[in-house]
């Protein structure tokens, strides 16, 4: 297989991550720390119900039980044995040093003035290297593009991408700078372990495209046309969303969202597009069952009563089940209720 990013040399290089572990490592361990396959994370992009929960080699079973409610499936434990996030034989060693580059250049000289700084009362940060943070964004959504088809961009643009990244020693600023992206700092203070309450994912169902990697989040345009706002959850805001969107900028501003409103934008984030789907998914498909079984669709009071066997009062329970445990509940609710 051909490398991806030279399309030349030989794709030899194991266990690359297309989103960068140096800053997705604490968000993925258990308790923040910067050690290796001691985490767990969940695919927010799955349109499935059932949530795609994964977990690390290293990671504690009791911790696990205590997080799921529940037992791990042998299934669970067989997914684990992959490194999430990254891939193997898609790019060459040559390419991996690159990426190397480019994200050490990052790590070292931009995230320090924003872990572990004092951002309190600020909401926005300029930086002058508009190509350091460039690249290093632009390498997360190429990556992520290539290796997950999850997230897609046109081929026109994802080609130019790739040159962008593959010349970066000799790409300058302006010729990186007519794609409009927003970035946004979500400010997690307390100690490590409070970097496990953020999230790693990406979606395409949303314009823009939009990856979240711990306390990062990349809203990625492919042309100002595109470009309007979309309400994810008071990221930004009618009045402010055009001035976060860098484009053909002289400075690169950052978004700076803090603690409290991180907080808040995760409780909504997974109450919205988990919670409330998952259990509307839920009815939809018992009532299509009771359809087929009884020829009727059933009372409301009956989608009521078969919700509260499946909540037990709690909506956030329905993220725990796997599609054994639904089956269970149903199975045994139609029992009582024909019995």
């Amino acid at each position: 297989m051909t490398c991806a990013l030279c399309k030349n040399r030989e794709a030899d290089k194991k266990n690359t991550h297309f989103l960068t572990d140096g800053i997705i490592r604490s968000c993925l361990n258990l308790d923040g720390s910067k050690e290796r396959e001691k985490g767990f994370y969940f695919d927010l992009s799955n349109d499935n119900a059932f949530i795609e929960f994964n977990f690390q080699r290293g990671t504690s079973v009791d911790k696990l039980k205590s997080s799921l409610g529940r037992d791990v499936t042998d299934e669970e434990i067989e997914k684990a044995k992959s490194i999430p996030f990254s891939v193997d034989n898609v790019f060459c060693s040559v390419c991996e040093s690159y990426f190397t580059e480019i994200e050490t250049k990052f790590i070292s000289e931009i995230l320090p003035s924003f872990r572990n700084a004092d951002l309190t009362g600020k909401d926005r940060i300029n930086l002058t290297d508009i190509k350091t943070v460039r690249l290093f964004f632009y390498i997360q959504v190429w990556r992520t593009a290539v290796c997950d088809d999850t997230l897609k961009i046109s081929a026109d643009v994802a080609e130019n991408l790739r040159l962008i990244i593959l010349n970066h020693s000799t790409v300058n600023a302006n010729e990186l700078s007519h794609y409009p992206i927003a970035i946004t700092y979500l400010q997690t203070t307390g100690d490590e372990a409070e970097y496990t309450t953020n999230y790693v994912g990406f979606t395409n169902d949303r314009n823009p495209n939009l990856i979240i990697m711990n306390d990062f989040v990349i809203q990625f345009y492919e042309n100002p046309d595109t470009v309007k706002f979309f309400n994810f959850y008071g990221l930004t805001t009618e009045q402010n969303y055009k001035e976060l969107i860098n484009f053909s900028e002289q400075q690169f501003v950052v978004n700076i969202f803090q603690n409290s409103n991180r907080k808040q934008l995760l409780k909504d984030f997974i109450t919205t597009d988990r919670v409330k789907l998952t259990i509307q998914y839920y009815v939809d498909s018992f009532e299509e069952l009771w359809l087929k079984l009884f020829g009727v669709y059933p009372p409301v009071q009956t989608t009521q009563e078969y919700l509260k066997a499946l909540t037990g009062g709690d909506e956030f329970n329905v993220l725990k089940y796997t599609k054994e445990n639904i089956m269970e509940i149903t199975v045994k609710f139609i029992q009582i209720k024909i019995n």
